[in-house]
């Protein structure tokens, strides 16, 4: 994982056996990031409310499959702080290509309103993805973290059903953070890979078997 922002999306850019970061019953690791306005925040800003704090690309076939969901529960719950934190493009090919620059990256963000009924607040990850890597480095995944700074819940995979226990009992500490993946129905995994381009649908099918093989070794399928 030498190369954050990589060209080509290989399986072995992701440990999909080993969910770094801060743990359920640990206290959050604050960090800075950069609104779609261009302004920088702290994470740290947003906790006079529990914070649900996502992750994804307009790349990546995962998060297409949930924002839906995830928007849903930000009407349903305005008592928290939704967050979308922009990281690394899952997928990137000619159209979308692999992000070189903090001004791409804020331009790729703010395609994400445009592409996707998007209603949270936006963070922008640095280039380097520092807030990326330090929550465990998933393209897909979700932190909720109370207003002491505990985090509360933790999935590897955004899955709805689990957050939403959650969030119905905020109070409750939520040890599990290994949940299966959910697949994305063809549509979607069409439609957002080639969002990336002709080139990210190629390297998704050629590497399917040995992403599919790791998702089973993690217990993830």
């Amino acid at each position: 994982m030498s190369n954050y922002n990589y060209h080509s999306f290989k399986p072995s850019d992701y440990d999909f056996k080993n969910f770094k970061g801060p743990k359920a019953g640990e206290k959050y690791i604050d960090f800075k990031a950069t609104t779609l306005e261009g302004k920088q925040v702290a994470l740290s800003d947003y906790l006079n409310k529990p914070i649900v704090l996502d992750t994804g690309s307009i790349t990546c076939p995962m998060y297409a499959n949930t924002q839906k969901d995830m928007n849903a529960l930000k009407a349903a719950y305005p008592n928290f702080h939704f967050l979308l934190l922009y990281v690394r493009e899952a997928h990137p090919g000619a159209k979308t290509k692999p992000i070189k620059t903090m001004a791409e990256k804020l331009i790729h963000a703010k395609s994400t309103c445009e592409l996707y009924p998007e209603t949270r607040a936006i963070l922008v990850d640095s280039l380097d993805g520092h807030a990326h890597l330090l929550y465990g480095g998933m393209p897909n995944m979700t932190y909720v973290i109370g207003t002491d700074g505990i985090v509360k819940f933790r999935a590897n995979w955004t899955n709805i059903e689990a957050l939403k226990k959650v969030l119905n009992n905020i109070n409750k500490i939520e040890p599990k953070a290994y949940y299966p993946v959910v697949k994305p129905p063809l549509n979607i995994a069409l439609r957002t890979l080639l969002i990336g381009g002709v080139r990210a649908l190629f390297e998704f099918m050629v590497n399917l078997p040995k992403l599919l093989k790791q998702h089973k070794d993690a217990g993830s399928m």
